[in-house]
């Protein structure tokens, strides 16, 4: 990553616009410029979806029912110069949610190992998932290429200061919510983050390579995100 802000810093001003200005760094909610316009604080929101990856033989998710929400409350942008390249770094909260598919199997945590089984077909509606809260650090080198066209390379750095299971069904007229805390989730885990710059959003992708829980916690899984960024 270091190298590739180096080489991105080295090459900026050979990308300007005819009128050899800085290209506008938008994205995001503007909180407020710096005195020279070369830096700036911004708030950010993304929505994507969750797939997760490498799990054992029996264990199968439902994408389109795992999903993540990140809120970036505020972000520092510098653009030094006419520079078109901006490094960032941010804090926030990234809320993550990992849905088995089907309804009949579900996480059980027993002594102390969350694991995944069959539950049954005696339960109506039976939905199982596993939670996590984090509080976030993205560190980003975005590249501009034109007023509606940029790249961003990075990292987010997540502390998973909470997480849980939890189990959704219905018994007769009953709806009932089961959570069970303390299930052993990694504290602190690195993803890798790109992102195609469209204007004002982006399209991003984000891969953790770390297994959501420990491994003498619970069933070994790990995140692939796709979605919106604005």
């Amino acid at each position: 990553m270091a190298f590739l802000a180096v080489g991105m810093t080295a090459n900026a001003e050979t990308i300007v616009n005819d009128d050899e200005e800085q290209i506008e760094n938008k994205g995001g909610v503007e909180l407020g410029k710096g005195k020279d316009d070369d830096d700036r604080w911004s708030m950010h929101i993304a929505l994507g979806v969750n797939i997760p990856t490498g799990a054992p033989d029996g264990v199968e998710f439902a994408p389109f029912r795992s999903w993540e929400f990140n809120w970036t409350i505020a972000q520092y942008d510098y653009t030094p110069g006419k520079s078109n390249t901006t490094l960032s770094a941010g804090l926030g909260f990234n809320w993550r949610f990992y849905t088995l598919s089907g309804h009949k199997n579900g996480f059980v945590k027993a002594n102390d190992f969350v694991s995944v089984y069959e539950i049954g077909t005696q339960l109506d509606d039976f939905s199982s998932s596993i939670h996590t809260t984090a509080l976030t650090m993205p560190l980003l080198v975005k590249q501009k290429f034109s007023k509606s066209f940029a790249v961003s390379l990075g990292a987010q750095l997540n502390w998973n200061f909470y997480a849980c299971t939890h189990n959704y069904f219905e018994q007769g007229d009953r709806e009932t919510d089961e959570y069970v805390k303390k299930i052993g989730q990694r504290p602190i885990t690195v993803d890798v983050l790109g992102m195609v710059h469209f204007g004002d959003f982006a399209v991003y992708c984000k891969y953790s390579p770390m297994s959501i829980l420990k491994k003498d916690r619970g069933v070994d899984f790990k995140s692939l995100a796709v979605g919106f960024y604005f």
